[in-house]
């Protein structure tokens, strides 16, 4: 296969992409309205107009109706083009990962055409969850269940796709208690608990300063899913990917906002934390992490400053200071963290 015909394919995808960003529009609108997503029809939010067939061609439609209802002429959300653009790129970059890989090592198979089509559907549950956690401070259990049952299926399937490769090659298959703890059903299990474990400490914690949750419970069932479907080694780098996102978003005007009131002390736990977060990752392949005692003590240590920098957070709004301070879902840096970890 030449490179024109993947690019050829590529752009195919991209429009698939498109048009499955249109559909996961309606889904997060719909859910927040709590409306059908099959009925009624599209329509205008305000005018009520049922939209023609023209008005709902992705990002295009958008383009050529200026933004505007082709109705009554009220502003159209920039949410549209974008959630369509985003999945569309994301659509695109999962199948280049995969169908390219696969043409350069053992060639395209059934496997191939599944590790895509599973990685689409998370890509979609990412964006959804992602979109009404932001819009609204929402997350919804029909969405945040799914991806959960999308990771244990994955695992379910790799255990069974294991025990069956055992089989075909000894001849036979005895369960035993190292098979028992090293499958990945049992990975992704392990993935779950972690992930809700590390996010509970973490929300609760805000009892002990504020007397309130630091998180929302959707933010836990967020780190189940990515627990299910990453397992749980590898969802202790997406919680870290996560801290890394959100600090990142919120770091210049909080730093400000920070210094402004002359709290110097989480001002400066925040810059060590996001200094200390960044060598962590840049050295996270050196030969000295290999050691079992070192990966964990570092994750610890990061872990704990950022505990160490909510908790400061917390205790600034306790004492008075929460309207200077800025609030933002945690659950869309979850999201941006599990679809990067997805994509590359």
């Amino acid at each position: 296969m030449s490179v024109n015909d993947i690019l050829i394919i590529a752009g195919f995808v991209f429009i698939i992409g498109l048009c499955i960003g249109s559909f996961l529009n309606v889904v997060i609108l719909r859910a927040l309205s709590n409306e059908s997503i099959v009925f009624p029809p599209s329509k205008c939010p305000v005018c009520s107009n049922r939209l023609k067939w023209w008005h709902n061609i992705p990002v295009l439609s958008y383009i050529l109706l200026r933004g505007k209802c082709g109705f009554c002429g009220c502003k159209i959300s920039i949410q549209y083009p974008i959630v369509e653009l985003v999945t569309g790129l994301l659509f695109t970059a999962v199948f280049l990962k995969y169908f390219v890989v696969a043409l350069a090592t053992s060639g395209v198979n059934l496997g191939t055409y599944f590790a895509i089509l599973y990685s689409w559907i998370i890509i979609s549950l990412l964006i959804v969850i992602a979109v009404t956690d932001i819009k609204e401070k929402v997350v919804f259990d029909a969405h945040t269940y799914t991806l959960i049952g999308m990771g244990l299926l994955l695992h379910i399937l790799g255990t069974g796709y294991l025990i069956h490769y055992i089989a075909a090659s000894t001849g036979s298959f005895h369960l035993s208690i190292a098979f028992l703890l090293n499958n990945p059903l049992t990975n992704s299990l392990a993935g779950i608990i972690l992930g809700v474990i590390i996010m509970e400490l973490l929300a609760r914690s805000g009892y002990l300063f504020a007397g309130t949750r630091a998180f929302g419970e959707g933010d836990t069932y967020i780190a189940a899913g990515l627990g299910a479907i990453f397992g749980w080694q590898k969802i202790l780098w997406a919680l870290v990917l996560s801290i890394v996102i959100q600090v990142v978003i919120t770091l210049p005007i909080l730093l400000k906002k920070l210094y402004t009131n002359k709290d110097y002390k989480t001002f400066t736990a925040l810059i060590g934390f996001f200094v200390y977060a960044i060598l962590y990752y840049f050295l996270k392949d050196n030969s000295v992490f290999s050691i079992l005692i070192i990966q964990l003590l570092s994750a610890l240590i990061l872990a704990g400053s950022g505990i160490y920098v909510c908790v400061r957070i917390i205790k600034s709004m306790r004492d008075g200071n929460h309207e200077n301070m800025i609030y933002l879902p945690f659950g869309p840096a979850m999201a941006i963290a599990a679809l990067l970890m997805t994509v590359i």
